[in-house]
């Protein structure tokens, strides 16, 4: 192993490890803002029963489009999607008898398709 390929291989290592621990750890303060936040609500609405958050009895809901990549992948999946349908509505039984027969003629001699 080399010097380039020996320090781009550690670097990579390197800097992927420190990628997902400051993600991990970026998780957990998150996770524990939103269990200290709870905790609060719940602890000033024992104490104080009429400051809990009003909430909307009809959230409003957001439909958000995605960026062209996004929208280029759903319409990759479901072109997919339509082709795995189809080859599965397929019969295959006659498909593969027409083949064989087809096979058959040409090994035997009848060479023309």
């Amino acid at each position: 192993m080399g010097f380039f390929s020996g320090f781009s291989s550690g670097f990579t290592l390197a800097a992927g490890t420190l990628y997902l621990t400051i993600l991990l750890h970026n998780r957990n303060r998150t996770k524990q803002a939103l269990q200290l936040h709870q905790s609060a609500l719940v602890l000033n609405s024992i104490v104080e029963p009429g400051l809990l958050p009003h909430e909307d009895p009809y959230p409003r809901y957001r439909i958000e489009r995605g960026d062209w990549t996004e929208r280029w992948k759903d319409g990759w999946n479901a072109e997919i999607e339509r082709a795995v349908r189809g080859a599965h509505a397929v019969r295959w039984g006659p498909v593969r008898e027409a083949l064989e027969a087809r096979w058959r003629d040409w090994r035997d001699g009848q060479r023309r398709m």
